[in-house]
């Protein structure tokens, strides 16, 4: 009998990966195409919606032409995507607008207003979000204070997800766990709320209909068919939040299951069975019926690469020589420092921070610095550093109820042995690697492949095919000893960051003031 193959695309902040899997839920061949995140402004974070599709399309063609199959021997698509991003698109689906994506904040004006409103608490609890600018609600006002006549234009507003099933299928959707973004959501009806747009000043009729992530929305096009090296007909889901496939696909199937993410756009998601209200923190559903997760944001986690680009060039020419990667060489230094680094606290807010602090202006800190840091120093405190930011709001979802037991590890980060010993350390909880039978990560595109799968019928049911696809788990302990150095560090490194915060904006202040006088 012949296979069935399953498609998944992950359109991330600076790459879209792409994964063709058998329907016994190995993976067949899997390729990725960078871009570059355009900043035209500090606050700004945009990228053009076409070279996303062109993404799409190429990765297809590379995965398809790798494997060897024809076409028409694809069951089914699975899309997800950045989250908080806004597109406006016309009736075609082509873009009229760049995309605003999670980093970009430049709607600082338009959440004090949403803030200032006297209904906002109750903008909060509708969605169980805070009020933001990374969320789409200010990205949406701002468009339409600033870029009234693409406002009026666009047909829909689309989320990353929803923007690349649309010029699949030609149908506008928005998934449930992308929907988190918007302030006139009610995310206990699961539906758009009219009296919330129209005090927001939304026109409902630009929103496209809402629909769980494992809904068949519709059919690849012939236009996106010629596109992307298909055949016509192919069903495609609505699709979700990156985050939420990944917390599927690294194995959080059941409620109180932990996911801790280590990638560029770092966190922790715990599966609840109930709406929780948070506003330090972020509030979703899960691509699980009856799940939503209580999720952290943070930024630090591209730190490593800016060390590489801007310190890292001892690293970079080794690597050239011997083929031991940059990141190896790193991970190897920061295990020759002593838990603490010698006593040296940094400060992950490369690019602001999200939760819990929601500052624009917090900006990245080495703290204890002295002529004897060593480079190792420096590479194990900002690894400790991004997991005091996750351990920051860790104990703030514990404070709400949510039970921690133990935390299953996804992204980049789990390359590193020292890494994960470190957040085990931390956080004091067990730090679990899930990993399939040839030894690949789960991450994004196995939870969107069980997403899919279980929607067209190559599997029953996406948990269960998840807990099945993930049979090896490599455990780190947590050690009482090095958790009970940490506690004390932490409490520096949490009692730093909120002394810092007005001088954070005061400097943002000075830097945009002399910024505008010299033209930057």
């Amino acid at each position: 009998m012949a296979h069935r193959y399953i498609i998944t695309v992950d359109v991330g902040t600076s790459s879209t990966k792409t994964a063709l899997w058998d329907d016994a839920g190995l993976l067949v061949a899997e390729t990725s195409q960078a871009y570059t995140l355009h900043r035209p402004d500090p606050l700004w974070a945009e990228m053009d919606g076409a070279v996303w599709w062109q993404a799409v399309g190429s990765t297809i063609r590379q995965v398809i032409a790798h494997s060897g199959i024809h076409p028409r021997d694809v069951a089914g698509i699975g899309v997800d995507g950045v989250g908080w991003t806004l597109l406006s698109v016309d009736r075609n689906g082509n873009p009229l607008h760049p995309a605003m994506i999670w980093l970009d904040r430049r709607a600082e004006d338009e959440t004090r207003w949403m803030k200032a409103l006297p209904d906002a608490d109750k903008l909060v609890d509708r969605v169980a979000n805070p009020i933001d600018a990374a969320y789409i609600t200010p990205k949406l006002l701002w468009l339409k204070n600033h870029q009234p006549e693409v406002f009026e234009a666009a047909h829909r507003f689309l989320t990353a997800s929803g923007f690349i099933v649309a010029r699949f299928t030609g149908e506008f959707t928005c998934d449930y766990t992308q929907a988190y973004g918007y302030h006139f959501f009610d995310i206990r009806r699961e539906c758009w709320d009219a009296g919330a747009a129209a005090r927001l000043g939304i026109p409902l009729e630009k929103m496209p209909r809402l629909c769980a992530c494992t809904d068949i929305v519709g059919t690849v096009t012939e236009r996106a068919a010629a596109d992307c090296g298909l055949v016509a007909g192919i069903p495609v889901i609505a699709g979700c939040l990156d985050a939420a496939s990944g917390a599927l696909g690294a194995g959080v199937t059941r409620r109180h299951q932990t996911n801790e993410q280590g990638g560029q756009a770092g966190g922790m998601a715990v599966s609840l069975d109930q709406v929780v209200v948070e506003p330090q923190l972020i509030f979703s559903h899960h691509v699980l019926p009856g799940q939503y997760l209580l999720q952290s944001g943070t930024v630090g986690g591209g730190t490593l690469s800016w060390f590489r680009d801007v310190l890292g060039q001892v690293e970079v020419n080794a690597a050239s020589l011997t083929g031991e990667s940059v990141f190896e060489q790193f991970s190897q230094q920061a295990g020759q420092t002593p838990p603490g680094a010698h006593g040296l606290i940094f400060l992950p807010y490369m690019a602001g921070e999200r939760t819990p602090l929601w500052n624009s202006s917090a900006r990245g800190v080495f703290f204890g610095l002295s002529y004897a840091t060593t480079r190792g120093d420096l590479l194990r405190a900002i690894m400790e550093g991004c997991a005091f930011a996750v351990y920051d709001n860790l104990r703030i979802a514990e404070d709400k109820g949510a039970t921690v037991t133990e935390c299953l590890g996804s992204g980049g980060a789990t390359q590193s042995a020292v890494w994960c010993q470190i957040k085990a350390d931390v956080y004091n909880k067990p730090f679990i690697v899930a990993r399939r039978a040839d030894g690949g990560e789960g991450g994004h595109s196995l939870g969107l492949y069980a997403l899919a799968a279980s929607a067209v019928g190559v599997c029953d049911d996406a948990g269960t095919c998840v807990e099945r696809l993930l049979p090896q788990r490599q455990v780190f302990e947590p050690s009482p000893e090095r958790h009970a150095l940490y506690q004390e560090l932490f409490q520096v490194y949490r009692s730093v960051s909120r002394k810092l915060l007005d001088d954070f904006d005061a400097l943002a202040e000075i830097n945009h003031k002399y910024a505008s006088k010299n033209g930057a």
